[in-house]
């Protein structure tokens, strides 16, 4: 007998007064009805319920990954404002460089003198300005894997997920293999010599001059005494923090991690009162640049058993 005819043979047995076969038709039917819905609700639930993690997994390590990019804007922020203290260096020692030459020939040595007293304090501001930026640039190095541990628990709390951090270190050696840390390393030297070529390669034109009037005597020993004091007071050379050179093949963040939500009750299953849901996702900076304030975060690997 087929199924067709099975139901069929209970339906002319319903017709014919026989209420209880309808009854039995009727519970087989309700119930295959009852497992179909049940199982497509369920499997509903447990798929919002892998989404919801993946999606909370996702934005921490996100997170994660957008402070990282925020330490490395404002590392660049502060390299571009060494490159401007350089610069206004280097022209003031232009215009200085021009009055020099204007007064060793005798025309606007009050001028050259006022200014030479106003250069003078004006490098050695901006250098030592200079330094004092690369030295935050430093604490904004080491200060930022603990700007992201923080971003990244306060986070996972707030959307209750259980997880872990990766790289976790904040503070281990550098390069080392669980270090939570900006792969950056002192660029190559700035010497203030290099700043301050215009002035000193007028000076040497200066002194090449075979027959040496009085002003232009007095201006040659007006900047030999200027720029003994300029380079005596100055500090040491500036090296800017800059991208390492594997520094898009290493610099990512990820988290592994579950959120626990509650099952969907189907009658006598007993699937339990909650299931966890893990996920894991990776996430980098990228698109800036060492004084370039263009830094942003993506998402680079997700996954959900």
């Amino acid at each position: 007998m087929t199924p067709i005819g099975f139901f069929a043979t209970r339906a002319v047995h319903a017709r014919a007064g026989n209420r209880g076969q309808a009854t039995a038709l009727f519970l087989v039917v309700a119930s295959t009805l009852l497992s179909v819905v049940f199982a497509a609700v369920a499997l509903n639930h447990h798929y919002l319920g892998k989404i919801a993690s993946a999606d909370a997994v996702d934005s921490i390590a996100l997170s994660a990954a957008t402070w990282e990019a925020r330490g490395l804007n404002l590392i660049a922020a502060l390299n571009d404002g060494v490159g401007q203290c350089i610069r206004v260096i280097r022209w003031t020692c232009a215009v200085w460089a021009t009055l020099a030459v204007a007064a060793a020939f005798g025309v606007g040595v009050p001028a050259f003198l006022t200014f030479t007293r106003q250069a003078r304090r004006l490098v050695s501001g901006y250098w030592n300005i200079a330094h004092l930026l690369v030295s935050w640039s430093d604490k904004i190095r080491k200060a930022t894997p603990f700007l992201v541990t923080v971003e990244t628990a306060s986070l996972a709390k707030k959307l209750h997920v259980t997880g872990t951090l990766s790289p976790w270190n904040p503070r281990g050696p550098h390069d080392g293999q669980n270090t939570l840390e900006l792969h950056l390393a002192p660029g190559e030297p700035i010497h203030l010599m290099e700043a301050i070529a215009p002035i000193t390669g007028a000076l040497n034109r200066l002194k090449r001059i075979r027959f040496m009037k009085d002003a232009t005597k007095a201006v040659v020993s007006s900047l030999e005494g200027a720029l003994r004091g300029v380079l005596g007071d100055a500090k040491g050379p500036i090296r800017m923090l800059e991208p390492e050179s594997d520094f898009r093949e290493r610099q990512h963040v990820g988290f592994a991690g579950f959120q626990t939500r509650p099952t969907f009750p189907i009658p006598l299953l007993g699937d339990g009162e909650s299931r966890r849901y893990p996920a894991f996702a990776e996430a980098e900076p990228y698109g800036g640049g060492t004084a370039e304030m263009t830094w942003r975060s993506r998402l680079t690997e997700r996954s959900t058993p």
